[in-house]
């Protein structure tokens, strides 16, 4: 801040040029994360998070698998919404703490998201889907439909939390790329 006395005595403050190269950075930031449209990804994820969550409602009535057991679906689902969330927040709070939170965020939502799709993997591996053992009305038992619909629901859910372990993936370069660039400037007004 540059003071400033004028020959009537009176003192005037102005920002001086490296608050005012602060702030020119801290809006660049801005508009930055505003290009990246975080509030799409936060949008995307919350969405996924939600599907997995809904699509596993139906395994509850099939045979308990380690998916199940483990409840992969919900803890996974629920760190995609809050990963969304923080996306979400951070085009409202666009700072480089916000920035570095969202980046955490997203980082730990790729680590959980491999977690999770190894488990599904190793899943569908343990438990394969029946044979066909034909009944009285040359029809499959229980069995066999229940473990190829139970299969079909983990093969879909794997398949959604790839989309966002992609998704993550790029929004977690895109933060890194900006709290980078933008790493040796501090805020003015935090």
């Amino acid at each position: 801040m540059t003071l400033t006395v004028s020959t009537d005595l009176s003192v005037n403050s102005s920002p001086s040029q490296v608050e005012e190269k602060l702030q020119d950075k801290q809006k660049a930031l801005r508009d930055s994360i505003a290009k990246g449209e975080p509030k799409i990804f936060g949008v995307t994820q919350i969405v996924i998070g939600l599907l997995i969550i809904s699509y596993s409602i139906p395994l509850l009535a099939a045979e308990r698998t380690m998916i199940l057991n483990f409840g992969v679906p919900w803890w996974s689902g629920i760190l995609f919404v809050i990963s969304g969330a923080a996306a979400i927040a951070l085009e409202k709070y666009a700072n480089l703490k916000a920035v570095s939170v969202c980046l955490a965020v997203s980082a730990v939502t790729i680590i959980i998201s491999v977690i999770a799709l190894i488990l599904y993997y190793a899943d569908i591996v343990v438990n394969p889907a029946t044979k066909c053992h034909e009944g009285l009305h040359q029809m499959c038992d229980h069995q066999y439909y229940a473990t190829h619909f139970s299969m079909g629901l983990k093969t879909t859910i794997s398949m959604v939390s790839m989309v966002q372990t992609a998704m993550s993936s790029a929004f977690t370069v895109i933060l890194y790329n900006q709290r980078s660039n933008f790493t040796g400037y501090a805020t003015v007004t935090e």
